[in-house]
């Protein structure tokens, strides 16, 4: 097996509504409009917001996932919608442990994207790829307590609960509660998904 920096991985990633694919510098402005627009939910949930207060922020942020991605540190992927272009979800397999095939998948849908199952198109893709792509053995997701958007998501997508760390997550306000982690060992059983890559649409 080649060492992960030299493994090349196809991109983008199709399904029926989104196009998939890793983070990319000069985006700053537009990805930094969807932070804006998500800001009161993503404050609630994601310690990165607070350091987030404009386009430039947005832009090193993109520079630095994209050197991540290169080094194969971590996959930082968007989605867009294939009609309009519109990006709609912050997604990506973070924290690689190459040793064991696992990944983590973790994802956010901008404000006006949200209830409309991108979250767990997009998810669904990922599981895919994970598997059927870069070999994993398995893939890992999590909440923390109160997140029940997230927490319909890995339920609906068949993700098993492994374990429940009590006062393991601290979020943006300070609060501690609870973190439950789940993992997929297949893909098996997913809902149905018409996905490819590797291809443009």
């Amino acid at each position: 097996m080649a060492k992960p920096i030299l493994r090349d991985f196809p991109f983008p990633i199709l399904t029926p509504r989104l196009v998939i694919a890793p983070l990319r510098p000069g985006r700053g402005a537009e990805v930094f409009e969807a932070v804006e627009e998500s800001r009161a939910s993503l404050s609630r949930w994601m310690p990165w917001e607070k350091g987030t207060k404009s386009a430039e922020d947005s832009e090193e942020h993109l520079r630095r996932a994209h050197a991540q991605y290169i080094l194969r540190e971590d996959f930082g992927m968007h989605a867009r919608e294939r009609e309009s272009g519109r990006l709609v979800v912050f997604t990506g397999f973070h924290r690689p442990v190459w040793e064991i095939d696992e990944f983590e998948i973790g994802y956010w849908v901008r404000k006006s994207a949200q209830g409309q199952g991108y979250a767990s198109e997009a998810t669904n893709a990922l599981i895919r790829y994970a598997f059927n792509v870069m070999g994993a053995k398995r893939v890992a997701i999590g909440h923390a307590e109160g997140n029940e958007a997230s927490r319909r998501v890995i339920e609906k997508l068949g993700f098993s609960l492994e374990r429940r760390r009590v006062k393991a997550a601290v979020l943006p306000d300070g609060s501690i509660v609870d973190s439950f982690d789940y993992v997929r060992l297949d893909a098996e059983g997913l809902p149905p998904l018409d996905v490819t890559w590797g291809r443009e649409p």
